[in-house]
């Protein structure tokens, strides 16, 4: 792959980029007003996918930031453990500018969120976390995503698998010549997730989390087919300041996916 091309391809999924690093990550940035953050979740931000515009529709500034690894962003060198990941998105919601501000978080990105704002009081204003990874029982465990082909992840991860085609089809637009290279991104997206919770997503959150002073819109998909969305019950129970919980129908384990509009009826509910 040429320099040149990986750079294009970057642009086709991040309009922005940022330094960071020995590399980059990409930003979405949509619509205008009051600023609110967007961490993503296991299919990272494959261009500016329908929750992004819906959260901006509600008059906001949105800026999405890609994860190291994730699409748009260069992997970052250093990521050994769970300590290192937090230091880097702590360190990225300061470059993308979202220090502070409302945050839609999902999945991974939701588990991202927690362990920041456990350290990091200021980090986050009002969260809305869409199913989140870090919580495990036994006796209702979380499946796994990864042992399993790219189309039955596909189906585990939305209901609706067209939802995620942006992220698993190539686009018609995509010169020729890219196309192996956004196999290549979807690979290291898939990587970097599962670098993050597999095999097993339970990193000792749960004995943090009474540090989460941020006011927390739970969310969770009714057919989330990835963690049960009995775990909606035991987050509301194991966080110190939930202010709503809301099961949303037809949706998936990427319920901002699924319900894009929804999940943005809530958090503009959550963030007045």
């Amino acid at each position: 792959m040429s320099a040149g091309s990986s750079a294009a391809l970057t642009g086709h999924f991040a309009p922005s980029t940022l330094s960071y690093r020995d590399g980059h990550i990409g930003l979405v940035k949509v619509g205008e007003g009051p600023t609110i953050g967007y961490l993503h979740g296991m299919l990272g931000n494959p261009g500016v996918h329908p929750v992004l515009n819906e959260l901006a529709a509600t008059g906001h500034r949105v800026l999405a930031p890609s994860l190291p690894g994730f699409t748009g962003s260069s992997q970052a060198g250093g990521l050994r453990n769970l300590h290192d990941w937090v230091v880097a998105a702590s360190e990225i919601i300061d470059i993308a500018g979202i220090t502070g501000a409302p945050l839609v978080a999902s999945s991974v990105g939701a588990m991202m969120a927690l362990e920041v704002a456990a350290v990091r009081p200021e980090a986050f204003g009002p969260m809305v976390l869409v199913a989140p990874f870090g919580l495990w029982d036994d006796d209702d465990p979380v499946a796994d995503p990864f042992g399993t082909t790219l189309s039955v992840q596909r189906a585990m991860l939305t209901e609706d698998t067209t939802v995620s085609a942006a992220f698993f089809d190539d686009p018609s637009d995509l010169p020729a010549d890219m196309v192996v290279e956004h196999g290549v991104h979807r690979y290291l997206t898939r990587t970097s997730a599962a670098q993050l919770i597999w095999p097993l997503p339970e990193w000792g959150l749960a004995a943090r989390l009474h540090r989460v002073s941020n006011p927390v819109t739970l969310v969770h998909g009714a057919k989330d087919r990835i963690i049960p969305s009995s775990y909606l019950a035991r987050w509301s129970a194991a966080l110190p300041n939930v202010v709503a919980t809301h099961l949303v129908d037809d949706a998936g384990h990427q319920a901002d996916f699924d319900q894009p509009a929804q999940i943005a009826q809530i958090a503009a509910a959550a963030f007045a």
